[in-house]
């Protein structure tokens, strides 16, 4: 034991202790393994952050159960919408002095006072957003605690609901419900999340063990002085993983403290409408203590596997020989197992967590073969080439030497590349299997649809042709068509002739006509000429409530393919002609907005903030989503902000491992300058040996994107969409990333080529 401790010591001494060489090497290790342990730290806190939100929406979630003693408390809620911001406006009416108030208010307000998130005092507060002040012109008299608004950007409101309030939609006793069990999610969610975990993390882990590689040469030089000492293999072994750990666990501290440095900044910063606070990002303990025993564990076992074909004797190092051919029967492999276990699950149901593991397995192995393969791929395609310049030369020549060194430098970052174009191809398959529009969509002309009860529609739509901005207002019911009870219902969109004339452009319109959507055909869709079918309401209720029986005309109109998109015409479009009196309904009014008028749509938000949650409004570029397009989008933000930081990641790791190749050879550098080739040349020939691998990375990476995309929409039985502008995008990222690093090398490169670097210490 007292001779392995004395390895163990003499290992840390070389390693902090070696001169200004040691230590350079010391750093770049250090650097490099910390970047990964923040990250790795930071997925770690992603199950918390998503708890600590969980409990403050549903801490703050009326509970309408009837309690003895307590007075209730009416409870509205309602969403305005300013700009591309959406405010969160709670109405409060308490029926006594038992009446229940929600978590972080001392009393509840009343009807001109408001307590708001500080988010939302902060814009309120803008001179520039007076309108939003005029909306909301009652007394601040609270700032809301961060124990309950959801996340620091969110803009959330509590106000008094006056007299109105009750006629509330809901009724509260008390406020908090307990945290319900999440339903099984979509098997086409699940698929994007593991791809999207697995896509992140493994380019991750493979930056680590990169960096605990750096100076593989020099320290392998050093083991052989030390075999000439009179060391054994065995000890050259320990004082090797000695070494290596020293870098590991100055990494995991350095990690440590970016980590709680990024923490501290993480309420200023958002990202794709991303933001979350300090406090919740706490990484979770048993992955916490994963990542500070995997670390220090995989930079030992890769130091020794990189010892693996390296014969270390008192006189030399085997390894400066030219190296052994790469074999690929077992990269191969790796991909091929990848394969199988996407393909065949053994009959394990979906939704078990074996199957989870398959995918997740899968995906894993098949990311990892991108890193295998490039190595073998570089070495057999730079063994082939010949000529060129002096700096084409120079790099060729380095490659074939020793190609592993750049092509680990590459791996990480063609990993990144192989995984953006899975998430990519998945996200934009998935986005067409759930229908999900897109989040930029402008629209024709300036409109804005608003949505008001039947007994303040009158009321709203007066408002409405009042408001300032407003160029013209067309109203319509919308009900449901049903052929018998329990069928599935058609939308049916009743509207007068001026309202058709100026929405769907059909000028001849004459009350009594009907008019189908073009996609429409009467056997196809059940509407044949006399049949006799229900037009119902469902008025908030699962169960439809029957208003009349209509016998469907004769004959109908086609609507122009150009106005399909307005007020949603999934159905037929009648005139109050064609139809018996049908009471109820649900009004719609559309307004045309002055485009000359400036926030025009706000002036219209103003003037119906008088009905309050009875009318709310939205403009047609901005669609209503579903619970599975919601879990859908907020799966892609998740995934795109942890794209980017995997990126980051990426560029600084193939720098410290550039500056790494350089400080590794400054002496043949120093030499072939000072035999006079050109700064320049040298340059270049560091940039080909980063374009060369990069290229070799992209032609395997985005195959293998693709085809792991490809495997996984198969799972969920949807067509695979690829977003190749977004492949050519990535695929300039990535050379963009490569040019970059070079760059950001040359003052490294002119102090390595100096001729004070020929000294020998």
């Amino acid at each position: 034991m007292r001779a392995w401790l004395n390895d163990l010591a003499i290992g840390v001494r070389l390693a902090v202790g070696g001169g200004r060489t040691s230590l350079a090497r010391f750093v770049l290790s250090t650097v490099g393994v910390g970047i990964a342990v923040a990250v790795l730290l930071l997925a770690s806190s992603v199950g918390p952050v998503l708890d600590a939100r969980d409990q403050r929406t549903y801490a703050n979630l009326p509970d309408a159960t009837p309690a003895a003693g307590v007075a209730p408390t009416h409870y509205a809620r309602e969403t305005s919408e300013f700009g591309e911001k959406r405010v969160n406006v709670i109405y409060l009416l308490g029926e006594g002095p038992t009446s229940p108030k929600p978590p972080g208010i001392a009393t509840l307000p009343g009807e001109d006072e408001m307590y708001v998130s500080p988010a939302l005092a902060a814009l309120l507060g803008d001179p520039a957003n007076t309108l939003l002040r005029e909306r909301f012109p009652q007394r601040i008299v609270g700032t809301l605690s961060d124990t309950v608004v959801e996340k620091p950007t969110a803009l959330l409101l509590y106000t008094g609901a006056g007299p109105q309030g009750r006629e509330a939609p809901l009724t509260a006793y008390a406020f908090g419900i307990p945290h319900l069990e999440p339903e099984p999610m979509d098997p086409g969610l699940l698929l994007l999340l593991l791809l999207g975990t697995v896509a992140l993390l493994v380019p991750v882990f493979i930056f680590l063990a990169s960096s605990t590689r750096i100076a593989g040469a020099e320290r392998d030089r050093r083991l052989s002085a030390l075999r000439l000492v009179g060391s054994d293999s065995g000890q050259v072994r320990r004082i090797a993983a000695a070494e290596t750990l020293v870098g590991a666990l100055a990494g995991l501290l350095l990690g440590g403290a970016l980590f709680l440095l990024g923490r501290e900044m993480a309420d200023d910063v958002e990202l794709m409408n991303v933001s979350v606070y300090p406090a919740d990002i706490v990484p979770t303990w048993w992955l916490a203590v994963l990542v500070l025993l995997a670390v220090p564990v995989l930079a030992v076992l890769t130091a020794q596997f990189a010892l693996r074909r390296t014969i270390i004797e008192p006189l030399g190092v085997v390894r400066h020989s030219k190296p052994v051919r790469r074999r690929l029967v077992w990269r191969v492999a790796v991909v091929a197992l990848g394969v199988v276990l996407l393909v065949w699950h053994g009959g394990v149901d979906a939704n078990s967590q074996l199957w989870s593991y398959s995918i997740a397995t899968g995906a894993t192995l098949i990311l990892l073969g991108v890193p295998i393969l490039l190595p073998y791929l570089v070495e057999h395609t730079v063994s082939r080439l010949r000529g060129g310049p002096s700096s084409w030369q120079l790099a060729i020549r380095r490659l074939q030497l020793d190609s592993g060194t750049s092509a680990r430098v590459v791996g990480g970052v063609a990993t990144v590349l192989a995984g953006a174009v899975a998430l990519q191809a998945v996200l934009l398959t998935q986005a067409g299997a759930f229908s999900v529009p897109d989040d930029h969509r402008v629209p024709s002309d300036v409109t804005m649809t608003v949505f008001a009860g039947p007994e303040v529609a009158e009321e709203a739509e007066r408002i409405v042709k009042n408001a300032e901005g407003t160029l013209a207002v067309s109203s319509v019911q919308s009900f449901s068509v049903q052929f018998s009870a329990g069928e599935s219902s058609q939308s049916l969109i009743v509207a007068d002739c001026d309202t058709v004339r100026s929405v769907y452009a059909v000028d001849d319109c004459v009350d009594g006509q009907v008019f189908s959507p073009h996609y429409m055909t009467p056997e196809a869709d059940g509407f044949l000429p006399g049949r006799t079918v229900r037009v119902v309401d469902y008025d908030g209720g699962s169960e439809p409530k029957v208003l009349a029986e209509w016998t469907y005309p004769a004959s109908t109109r086609r609507l122009p393919p150009a106005t399909i998109d307005r007020f949603d015409v999934g159905g037929l479009l009648a005139t109050p002609g064609a139809l018996p009196d049908l009471p109820g309904g649900y009004p719609t009014i559309r307004v045309q907005l002055d485009p000359a008028v400036p926030q025009a749509a706000e002036h219209v938000r103003n003037a119906l903030q008088s009905l309050r949650w009875r009318a709310w409004s939205s403009l047609d570029n901005a669609p209503v989503l579903s619970q599975s397009q919601r879990e859908y989008l907020t799966i892609r933000r998740g995934l795109l902000v942890g794209s980017v930081f995997t990126l980051l990641l990426g560029g600084i790791s193939l720098l410290v491992l550039a500056l790494e190749h350089i400080r590794e050879r400054r002496r043949p550098l120093a030499i072939l300058a000072a035999s006079g080739v050109p700064t320049g040349a040298l340059a270049r020939s560091l940039l080909w040996q980063i374009a060369i691998p990069i290229a070799l990375g992209v032609a395997v990476a985005v195959p293998a994107g693709i085809g792991l995309a490809t495997l996984i929409t198969n799972l969920s039985a949807d067509l695979l969409r690829v977003d190749w502008p977004g492949v050519a995008i990535m695929t300039a990222a990535a050379a963009a990333l490569g040019l970059l690093v070079s760059l950001l090398t040359l003052p490294f490169l002119r102090s390595a080529t100096r001729l004070d670097a020929l000294r020998t210490e």
